[in-house]
């Protein structure tokens, strides 16, 4: 389904305004929201795990796509009141009916997930990007994607995620050179 042009309108209106703060919210780039869109637009994905919700920039960009696939985001924040913002943006573009937040250590909420995801996105503590797999890696259906935010510019706090996914027989993983840098998994079917 294609999005209506007044909604597009109105994310897009929301993600400038956000973009104005991207740097202290440590939001991702916009080609990264498209590159994010398209993905679980070419997928079909129904389900997907963000960990990091921060104000809510990239669970937008996520959640418009999932809209036109029928899907729904789980997204993990630490901070309540950057979760309550995220809600609040949410809302204003009328996609918080298709997200959920839940507040908490990411660590402490992966394993209560019992969805199976199609797509997992990761852009929270990047030495904690390794734990953060391990735990979703049982809930990522055979084919699903893991995209891993911030792999060049921040690569020295991931130096075990990288040896991992690389490694890793049931992952096929590149590294694409996408704004600060963006690691592509892939789950095989074994």
């Amino acid at each position: 389904m294609i999005q209506p042009r007044n909604a597009m309108e109105q994310y897009d209106s929301v993600l400038k305004r956000l973009e104005k703060t991207a740097k202290q919210y440590t939001n991702i780039a916009p080609e990264n929201g498209q590159f994010l869109s398209i993905l679980i637009r070419a997928i079909r994905a129904q389900n997907v795990l963000e960990v990091g919700t921060s104000n809510g920039y990239s669970a937008i960009w996520i959640a418009a796509a999932l809209k036109e696939t029928g899907g729904r985001l789980i997204t993990l924040e630490f901070d309540p009141a950057r979760a309550a913002e995220a809600q609040a943006y949410l809302q204003e573009v009328g996609l918080d009916s298709i997200v959920e937040i839940r507040v908490g250590n990411a660590l402490d909420e992966i394993p209560k997930c019992d969805a199976t995801f199609d797509l997992v996105f990761l852009d929270a503590e990047k030495d904690e990007y390794r734990r953060y797999l391990e735990l979703a890696l049982p809930n990522i259906r055979p084919g699903g994607l893991i995209v891993a935010d911030d792999t060049v510019t921040m690569r020295d706090e991931m130096p075990d995620y990288i040896e991992f996914v690389s490694n890793t027989p049931i992952l096929h993983s590149v590294d694409i050179p996408l704004d600060d840098g963006i690691i592509l998994s892939y789950k095989t079917e074994n």
